[in-house]
């Protein structure tokens, strides 16, 4: 079970005590489980517990809760660890006794829910994830108008990129505008243009777009530089159901818990593979990084005709993010992110958290690793973006490819290419005894805060519109491989259009999909123009492995220095 469904279980929990506790005279404040639910939360959160602060979530007085919390030391579910010499500051924290029998509860209260809501073997339960849209009819309908529509005094002006969900919004703004009853602008633009429009944009008097679509690592930057809305007033008022979107989708359209947009296009990279050329050889699908290289090898034609795997390593972005997901696969982040339980946490990041961690031993192995791929890459590789990978691997001229789920759609949904039908997926192969991480990345929508005040309220209703279930299943059944809703996944007819959607949904469901490989922090850019310089040229064969490192490793830092990081 992962940290974010653990979270959701007892955010449940603790709700449903309080409807007893405080709502109605049935039973007397639980101070043991207040004291439980409050250092489990904060351990999972990646928090510090104090003595201070969980004496205050007990709900009872001073002297009453330190007995209680010292019969949880006692009992061995609380350990107290030294915050100074003196041993006088100290932290508390949840026992592997008191973890492993929340886990065990929470699976069992899990079980119980989904059974509820029909799951009716072990198998089924599994696939139940906890807060997801399970009640009522599984078949979601065609969308239906916005009672109320946005309106014709004004036209409403979204800026996206041109990827496959805004093209579909784009293609049929025509029927978009009579679902939503008022004038409707999409602009679709490159990936690096609409960065640079929406910090252009950020800087004017006043916005020219009521909702951007922001790519998930610039959150940090948009979010520092005060450029887009913080949505947690209007989800408040509102009281907006947001269990039903994917945890990971979520938490990286936010920053330290505050959220500021709504996830629209999430998409998760993977490894491609074409079943019928493994077969052939009796190779079995890659398990880690040294089967992805033998697999590579063996699949290599040296006639050319069909290359082992093809590779995004063009300068510029494509090869830096190629880079950061790669060191990911090594069990490492690009800067020095806190650990908390064998992962690393985005929240609350300062000083240390962002000094570079590249001229070392993981980001050396992975960039061997890079290297060793090339010599079975297509020879394309080199000069390869999204969208030419893609379609080199769509076009029978590479064996495996990494890519985003969206861009699947491309061999999916074509009868006429040669990957057709012939396509398996993994989650990112992990280097030997590393966890299994596949980056996630793909866009949200946001508002621009120099938007004028009596917009956002139509902003906010069409973000709301664009990224409700029904909504989700026609981008889907239009040709974008992507949702970030149970519901929506769970969706018969959804199911039936691509298996991809449900893989992604089984991987959500298990932690694998992260943000943390691209960091959304406002030096994002910065670092993918160094990296996508540096890395380039070490592939290209004019540095060496340590020169590229070291390189990538002071100018990073640089630039830390000179935002005042550290």
């Amino acid at each position: 079970m992962t940290r974010d469904e653990l979270l959701r279980i007892l955010e449940f929990v603790d709700t449903t005590r309080k409807l007893t506790e405080r709502g109605v005279s049935l039973s007397m404040t639980d101070v043991r489980w207040n004291l439980i639910s409050y250092a489990v939360r904060r351990h999972c959160e990646g928090k510090l517990t104090t003595i201070t602060g969980l004496a205050a979530a007990s709900g009872v007085p001073y002297g009453t809760s330190m007995r209680r919390i010292n019969e949880l030391i006692d009992e061995g579910m609380l350990l107290r660890r030294a915050r100074s010499k003196t041993g006088k500051s100290f932290s508390l924290h949840p026992t592997r006794i008191l973890i492993e029998e929340f886990e065990s509860f929470a699976v069992q209260l899990k079980t119980h829910v989904a059974r509820t809501f029909g799951f009716t073997d072990d198998d089924r339960t599994e696939d139940y994830y906890f807060g997801g849209a399970y009640i009522g009819s599984r078949i979601l309908p065609f969308p239906s108008v916005l009672e109320q529509g946005i309106g014709y005094d004004r036209t409403l002006r979204i800026i996206s990129p041109s990827d496959p969900t805004f093209r579909s919004l784009a293609d049929f703004s025509g029927n978009l505008k009579e679902f939503c009853g008022g004038q409707l602008e999409i602009i679709n633009l490159s990936l690096d243009e609409l960065h640079g429009e929406i910090i252009d944009n950020a800087a004017r008097d006043e916005s020219r777009y009521d909702i951007i679509a922001v790519d998930l690592p610039w959150i940090g930057e948009l979010v520092e530089s005060q450029a887009i809305v913080s949505l947690d007033e209007i989800i408040e008022a509102e009281r907006y159901r947001f269990y039903d979107f994917h945890s990971a989708a979520w938490s990286a359209s936010g920053r330290n818990a505050e959220q500021f947009s709504l996830p629209i296009q999430p998409t998760a990279e993977l490894l491609f593979y074409r079943i019928d050329l493994l077969e052939k050889l009796g190779l079995s699908p890659p398990k880690n990084t040294d089967d992805v290289l033998h697999c590579a090898k063996a699949l290599h034609q040296k006639d050319g005709q069909v290359s082992g795997i093809v590779m995004n390593y063009g300068r510029g972005t494509p090869v830096a993010h190629t880079f950061m997901h790669t060191l990911a696969d090594f069990g490492q982040s690009i800067i020095n992110l806190p650990s908390v339980d064998g992962d690393f946490s985005l929240n609350h990041l300062s000083g240390e958290n962002f000094r570079p961690k590249l001229d070392c031993e993981k980001a050396a192995e992975a960039a061997e690793f890079l290297l060793e791929l090339l010599d079975y890459a297509h020879p394309a590789s080199l000069n390869c973006n999204w969208d030419r990978r893609i379609q080199l691997f769509s076009e029978g001229e590479a064996a495996m490819t990494y890519g985003w789920s969206i861009r699947a759609a491309l061999f999916e949904l074509n009868s006429q290419t040669q990957a057709y039908g012939k396509v398996g997926y993994l989650p990112h192969p992990p280097a030997q005894g590393e966890r299994t991480v596949s980056p996630i990345g793909g866009f949200s929508l946001a508002i621009p805060a120099n938007l004028s005040k009596d917009r956002i309220g139509k902003a906010w209703t069409m973000m709301k519109y664009l990224t409700q279930p029904e909504m989700m299943k026609w981008y889907v059944l239009n040709g974008n491989l992507s949702s970030p809703r149970f519901s929506t996944s769970a969706d018969p007819e959804v199911l039936a259009f691509s298996p991809l959607i449900e893989q992604v949904d089984r991987m959500e469901k298990r932690g694998q999909l992260q943000s943390w490989p691209r960091p959304p922090i406002p030096e994002f850019n910065a670092i993918t123009e160094i990296l996508g310089e540096e890395i380039h040229d070490m592939l290209a064969k004019k540095i060496s492995v340590s020169q590229a490192l070291r390189s990538s490793q002071n100018r990073i830092d640089q630039v830390m220095r000179e935002h005042g990081r550290y």
